[in-house]
């Protein structure tokens, strides 16, 4: 397991494998049904990975974090034209970077302790306008048997904090008073199951 981890760290692995199980569909869906970016909307993407997002997000003004130099020098080569990308720690942003209207954490919660969880949420929320919204997505676990098959698979992932979407919606709300949570269950083509959560200041 420790093998395909360090696989998809390259990252045009990760964005085969993405496509092979659907995720381009699943971004369509996430972008239309939560993100609802507009023309001109100032977009922070923490944890950006290849930055394959800037594809769904109209004419966002958007700028991408990752820790990751083979991911930012990918998104770098296929989105510089369009977007601004960084490298740097999702848990720490940078000063400059502030009244975002939408920041998006997808894939990332499950990769973080609570304590590092908490840094990334409160500096999400010091780079969001007023009236701005933090959107993330993450795998979750459920207390469901039928579910038992997307749960394993779910185990897989790199992540080792997988939580449920209680626990990822009680950390939500230690940083902002305004929280929804959603639990996708078809998103790919493998079963797999997501929580979003869209958190206002």
């Amino acid at each position: 397991m420790a093998d395909v981890r360090g696989v998809l760290s390259r990252p045009w692995v990760y964005e085969f494998f993405s496509r092979l199980v659907g995720g381009d569909q699943a971004r369509r869906t996430l972008v239309r049904e939560h993100v609802r970016p507009w023309d001109g909307a100032r977009v922070l993407d923490l944890g950006c990975g290849p930055g394959t997002l800037v594809t769904y997000l109209q004419d966002a003004r958007y700028v991408g974090i990752d820790v990751s130099e083979r991911y930012i020098a990918s998104a770098r080569r296929t989105f510089g034209d369009r977007a601004e990308f960084r490298v740097g720690d999702a848990t720490q942003v940078d000063e400059d970077l502030r009244d975002f209207d939408l920041v998006l954490a997808f894939g990332i919660l499950h990769h973080l302790s609570d304590e590092e969880a908490a840094r990334l949420l409160l500096h999400a929320r010091s780079a969001l306008k007023g009236n701005g919204r933090l959107v993330t997505l993450d795998n979750t676990l459920l207390a469901d048997e039928r579910r038992r098959i997307a749960d394993r698979i779910v185990s897989w992932d790199r992540g080792e904090h997988v939580r449920s979407p209680s626990a990822y919606e009680r950390l939500a709300s230690l940083v902002f008073p305004t929280v929804k949570t959603t639990v996708h269950r078809n998103l790919l083509r493998i079963p797999y199951t997501h929580c979003v959560l869209e958190c206002g200041k």
